[in-house]
C-alpha cells in the first residue's frame, strides 16, 4: 500500500503560520480545518528568475478566458511551422519554468504553447485547485490547439492526464516529476505545516462533497488506465518534494511507457538539465 506520508517538508514555513496552525487545532477541529483549506488552495507566488527572462519576453503574449471557471490566464506562445506542443508547469510554478524544454523544440520550427495556471505567475487570483487546471487546459487546447505533443510538470502532469481522460486527444506525452494519488498531495501538505490526521481527512470529505467528486477520480493512476497514447515518464530519484516511487508505479501501470530514472536533479532542475531536455525532446519526435 502506498505510503499517505512523506517526509523532509521543503516548505519554510513562517513561525507565526505555525503558531496559528497549533492554536486552531487546540481550539477546534472545524476551525482547523477551514484555515487548513484557506491555505491549501493558495500556491506560492515566487519571482520570476533571470533565466527565464528571455522567454518571458520574447513570447507572444495573450490573455484566455476560460468561461467554465470564470477566470483569465497568461499565455505564452512560440509560432511555428512544424508540430504543436502544450507546455505545463506545477503548483507554484509558471508557465517560463519550462524555458529550457521550449527553447530545444523551437530549434526545430516547432509551435509552443505554455500558460500561467490561475493564481500563478503573470495570472490573477491567489487561489486555485486542479479542478481548474483541468478546465484551463481544456480551454487553451480548444482556442490554441490542437496539440500534436504536451510535455508537464508536477501537478501539471495530474491535471494533464485527467484532461486527457476526458477527452483531448494527443499523440505522445511527457509527464516529469509528477504526484499520483491527490490524498497524497492533502497529506504531504498537512506534513509540512504539522496539521493532524483527523485534520487532513476532514478536509478531504469537504472538499469531496464540495466538488461533489471523490479525489481518486483526478489521481495519476486512475486516470492513466484509461489511456494508450505513448507517455514518457521523467523523475529524479533525490526530488523532495514527490517521491520518485510515484513514477515508478504509474510506469507500471500505463499501457504504453518508457521511464527515465535522473539523479542529483531534484524537483525543479530537472527542467532545465539539457541531456534530460534532449530526451524528452527524442520522446516526443519519435512519435509523430
Amino acid at each position: 500500500m502506498e505510503n499517505k506520508k512523506n517526509t523532509s517538508p521543503v516548505l519554510r514555513i513562517p513561525t507565526w503560520i505555525r503558531f496559528g496552525v497549533w492554536l486552531s487545532q487546540q481550539l477546534s477541529t472545524s476551525l482547523a480545518t477551514r484555515i487548513a483549506l484557506h491555505l491549501f488552495f493558495r500556491p506560492q507566488r515566487f519571482k520570476r528568475p533571470v533565466r527565464e527572462q528571455e522567454m518571458h519576453e520574447h513570447a507572444l503574449k495573450s490573455s484566455c478566458y476560460v468561461p467554465k471557471i470564470d477566470k483569465e490566464i497568461q499565455v505564452y506562445r512560440f509560432a511555428g511551422k512544424g508540430p504543436k506542443v502544450l507546455l505545463l508547469h506545477g503548483w507554484s510554478g509558471r508557465g517560463t519554468q519550462l524555458f529550457a524544454i521550449a527553447d530545444e523544440l523551437r530549434k526545430s520550427n516547432t509551435e509552443v504553447v505554455t500558460f500561467d495556471m490561475p493564481a500563478h505567475g503573470q495570472s490573477l487570483g491567489n487561489k486555485t485547485n486542479i479542478v481548474e487546471l483541468v478546465a484551463c487546459i481544456k480551454e487553451v487546447y480548444t482556442k490554441y490547439g490542437p496539440f500534436d505533443y504536451a510535455i508537464a510538470h508536477s501537478m501539471g502532469s495530474m491535471a494533464l492526464l485527467r484532461a486527457l481522460r476526458d477527452g483531448i486527444s494527443i499523440k505522445s506525452v511527457v509527464i516529469i516529476g509528477s504526484g499520483d494519488k491527490v490524498r497524497n498531495v492533502f497529506y504531504r501538505f498537512s506534513e509540512q505545516l504539522q496539521f493532524s490526521d483527523k485534520v487532513t481527512e476532514r478536509m478531504i470529505q469537504t472538499v469531496e462533497k464540495q466538488f461533489g467528486m471523490t479525489l481518486e477520480s483526478y489521481s495519476s493512476s486512475m486516470n492513466l488506465k484509461h489511456l494508450e497514447m505513448p507517455l514518457l515518464i521523467v523523475h529524479d530519484k533525490n526530488d523532495k518534494e514527490t517521491p520518485f516511487a510515484y513514477s515508478k508505479d504509474l510506469h507500471e501501470i500505463a499501457k504504453n511507457s518508457e521511464l527515465i530514472l535522473t539523479s542529483g536533479l531534484g524537483h525543479h532542475r530537472i527542467l532545465r538539465d539539457s541531456k534530460t531536455v534532449q530526451h524528452i525532446i527524442q520522446f516526443i519526435y519519435q512519435h509523430p
